[in-house]
């Protein structure tokens, strides 16, 4: 009957830490990552619960004073709060005559429990109990005027007695471990409640800037529409025109001659548009809106409450307001300039579109924060369901009811009604501003990125890709190995060189794959990080479609170039050409299959990189630099893919080789990536003006100066000479800057005093602790691989770079991981997630600023 009972107790106690540890998975994996230290701490409660269950083994009644101090008190967590309903409380004399009569009572049970001990535990024996129950004490309570309640201590009451306490009342008789539990349940609730209300001011700040932003955007919107329509049709052929043959960027109209300038600006007299340099100045902010709506100033009186004074809306850089490309010598012209070739800044096609965008972005971040607020407030208050509900379980003591009541859900975040308005507002003005007054069309745009999908078929397809990929590309080396093939295909070699050259890119894309599966698993916020649309970003499932096909169109390629050799009217050599245009027709196509808004997002992103110094330098910009820093072998390569094609794979290709006089073209394709990061670095610190970026410079030009000492040493066959010796000091310069840029800056790993050795204090992957290390110990041994070059005897050159490439590769892509998770866990340190799109309009009102002060004296009073 023992062994019964203790494994019946034992299945118990499994299931209750089973559902203990199902409702803390619950809470982790739907909370923000970003804001995990805002949360409450379920966890750690739960842990305050265990240590209750533990402490109540061979106890037989919660209210028991501490053995230290008998005489004490057990204080209340916290002092209530202002906001808290006024309660009955006990006075001091009237507890301490209950804890006289509860210590009495003890007493006297603990007798008879003793003389019965022997007797229960043989009872005991015959029915098994999971949990130990607790007797209450019977004892009285003298709440003043002459009443009095009684509470008894038999189980035969349907109703626990200390459900009817207030809360203030009912933490006096709890034991020491349970006020613990009650202290850190206080801290959370006040840890929540202030980030909350930091993140409600900020979104309502926000919101009123947008309400501004978006008026303006409607008087814009009228003014424009205007200038188009007081412009003649032959100046809108003209333009087009000339956009079509490229001698005019798209959206910029042909000024109006001097007589439709006159009548445009009669037109547009209200407001008064200047001439000066990106400004736009009125005395009175007239906006288009709705009727109702305007008040003796034109403007929204839901949005504010008066405009007075001026007014000036400045459209003016990319960070803050519209930029527009205008000649230098717009910067001397005053207000009442009449010049006739120039239009006024409002009615700038460009100025209006780039407004309209910044503006639907900002609006489409804004409400996706609003969106994080509000599971934000929902998980919070889940969590605080469940941990007290966890407590009574163990407990016994009804508490949920009068702490939920009395104080959760007094707090700020308990209510949906701020959050819950201000994403109807932006609804509202979402529909108004951009779909038309199409309220429901506007919603399903704002809401888009919270649906799921399986993506089952790009699952199934991707793994197809790969199956019939395998057998052509395992075939094929078989066939390259085979001396008739050889024979037959005298420059076999420099054919295999070429697949080499293209299989490196193809692998690396598969691989980032790979690396989406990880981050998305972790939940590792790459969609912020790298700033894509959420709805066009590709899921991992989708992501891996492409390169499969690629690497199953090249597998094919490669097995029909070393297959079909006896072909009179095909050439083995024609192959790689043919995967070649398959791949541009990839990622190039126009049409809408193949996720084309991803596509090109790469091949803007690529391009992105050629005008590096001549806009700000983003995450997405310097990380897509790293990855090509890695991809130098096949970069560096393409002149030679380019040469044994204009050679038509003579016998003499050799010459195509980095040991030709050629070498400074390998050198400038190989060691572009590094200047590009190179120009990045000096950007990012004309910037911020942090040395930070200047030292990451460094790490480039030094591996500029290493790159140029190789193709000396290559080209000149240099053996241990002057150059050899030039080439292992810089290269070993290079690769200790960049293995500790790796380490203290990229990883922030080498922490000498931490929870992990070595490591930094919190951790992404806890669950692959020693791939840390072996991360940290093969990024140093591949970041002085050049060394294999060194020896004389063994494979030849082109052997050796083809695998420090395919290593190479392989460091990078578990770069990408630890890279990744450190810019995540930077974010979480900050509670960052959502973009802060800058505004286009800047307006120079005062009075808006007190406005906005009392606007949040408003919303206090209102709590």
């Amino acid at each position: 009957m023992k062994f019964a009972q203790l494994s019946y107790s034992s299945a118990f106690n499994q299931s209750r830490e089973y559902r203990f540890t199902r409702s803390c998975r619950y809470l982790r994996d739907t909370q923000i990552p970003e804001w995990k230290k805002a949360y409450i701490d379920y966890r750690g409660l739960k842990k305050r619960i265990t240590v209750i269950r533990k402490s109540q083994q061979g106890q037989n009644f919660h209210v028991i004073p501490s053995d230290e101090s008998p005489d004490e008190i057990p204080s209340p967590p916290a002092a209530p709060r202002a906001s808290d309903v006024e309660s009955t409380r006990l006075s001091r004399q009237s507890v301490q005559e209950s804890r006289k009569s509860t210590e009495t009572t003890r007493s006297t049970q603990a007798k008879s429990l003793n003389l019965a001990s022997e007797e229960n535990a043989k009872s005991a024996e015959s029915r098994p109990s999971p949990v130990v129950a607790r007797s209450r004490p019977s004892f009285s309570i003298s709440l003043g005027g002459g009443r009095k309640i009684s509470f008894s201590g038999r189980s035969g009451h349907h109703q626990d007695p200390l459900a009817i306490l207030p809360l203030h009342d009912l933490l006096t008789k709890l034991s020491p471990q349970e006020v613990s539990f009650f202290i850190m349940l206080d801290a959370q609730l006040d840890k929540v409640e202030s980030f909350y209300l930091a993140r409600e001011k900020e979104m309502l700040a926000r919101g009123r800037a947008l309400k501004l932003q978006l008026m303006e955007l409607q008087g814009h919107r009228k003014l424009f529409h205007e200038a188009q329509a007081a412009v003649h049709w032959t100046a809108n052929a003209l333009s087009g025109l000339k956009t079509m043959i490229g001698l005019q960027p798209a959206g910029v109209i042909e000024p109006p001659s001097k007589i439709e300038q006159s009548k445009l600006k009669g037109k547009l007299s209200p407001p008064k548009v200047n001439f000066s340099k990106d400004r736009v100045r009125s005395k009175k902010a007239t906006l288009q809106t709705q009727p109702e709506e305007i008040d003796e100033t034109g403007c929204s009186t839901s949005v504010f409450n008066s405009l007075e004074g001026n007014t000036e809306v400045r459209v003016g850089d990319s960070s803050s307001s519209v930029h527009r490309k205008a000649s230098s010598d717009r910067e001397d012209e005053d207000d009442n300039n009449e010049s006739p070739e120039l239009m006024p800044l409002a009615t700038d096609p460009d100025s209006y579109l780039y407004a309209k965008r910044r503006l639907k972005k900002a609006v489409l971040e804004h409400y996706r924060g609003l969106e994080v607020l509000h599971n934000y407030r929902v998980l919070n208050i889940t969590g605080f369901r469940k941990a007290l509900k966890k407590f009574e379980k163990v407990t016994k003591i009804p508490v949920q009811q009068q702490y939920m009541s009395e104080k959760v859900e007094k707090s700020a975040f308990a209510s949906h009604k701020t959050v819950a308005q201000m994403m109807t507002e932006m609804e509202d003005l979402y529909a108004m501003a951009f779909a038309r007054g199409d309220k429901k069309r506007a919603t399903r745009r704002l809401r888009a990125g919270n649906s799921s999908k399986s993506h089952h078929f790009s699952t199934f397809r991707a793994g197809a890709y790969i199956g019939i990929a395998l057998p052509a590309f395992i075939d094929g080396l078989v066939k390259v190995f085979q001396h008739e093939t050889r024979q037959k295909i005298p420059a076999w070699g420099a054919l295999l060189y070429v697949y080499a050259t293209f299989l490196i890119p193809i692998l690396f894309t598969f691989l980032v794959g790979v690396n989406l599966l990880v981050w998305a698993n972790s939940r590792i916020n790459y969609v912020f990080i790298f700033e894509l649309n959420v709805l066009t970003q590709l899921d991992h499932r989708q992501f891996f479609e492409t390169p499969s096909m690629l690497l199953a169109a090249l597998s094919y390629a490669f097995w029909l170039s070393f297959t079909i050799v006896d072909s009179p009217n095909i050439s083995p050599t024609i192959w790689p050409l043919v995967w070649l245009a398959f791949a541009a027709l990839i990622v190039f196509d126009p049409f809408p299959f193949l996720y084309r808004s991803s596509r090109y997002w790469l091949i803007k992103n690529v391009a992105k990189l050629f005008v590096s110094g001549t806009r700000p330098v983003e995450f997405s910009d310097f990380w897509m630099g790293d990855q090509f820093c890695s991809l130098t072998f096949t970069l560096s390569n393409l002149y030679f893919f380019v040469c044994v094609y204009a050679d038509d794979f003579g016998q003499d290709w050799a010459k195509c080789r980095v040991t030709s006089l050629n070498w400074p073209v390998y050198f400038v394709l190989g060691s572009l990536p590094l200047f590009i990061r190179l120009v990045q670095s000096i950007k990012r610190y004309a910037d911020s003006k942090l040395i930070t970026h200047l030292i990451n410079g460094g790490k480039y030009a030094s591996g500029i100066v290493s790159a140029l000492f190789f193709y000396l040493w290559r080209r000149h066959q240099d053996g241990r000479g002057t150059i050899f010796a030039f080439w292992v000091l810089t290269n070993v310069c290079y690769s200790a800057y960049a293995c500790a840029w790796d380490f203290l800056m990229d990883w922030s790993v080498l922490r000498l005093h931490g929870k992990y050795p070595l490591l930094r204090p919190e951790l992404v992957y806890t669950n692959h602790l020693p791939m840390y290390y072996f991360a940290i110990i093969t990024n140093f041994i591949i970041r002085f691989l050049w060394v294999i070059y060194i020896p004389k005897p063994g494979p030849n050159m082109m052997v050796r770079t083809f695998i420090v490439a395919v290593l190479e590769m392989l460091r990078r892509w578990q770069w990408n991981f630890y890279r990744l998770e450190n810019e995540h866990l930077g974010n979480m340190d900050q509670y960052r997630v959502t973009r802060e799109v800058p505004l286009p309009y800047a307006f120079n009102d005062r009075s808006r600023e007190d406005d906005a002060d009392d606007e949040d004296d408003r919303i206090k009073v209102r709590r």
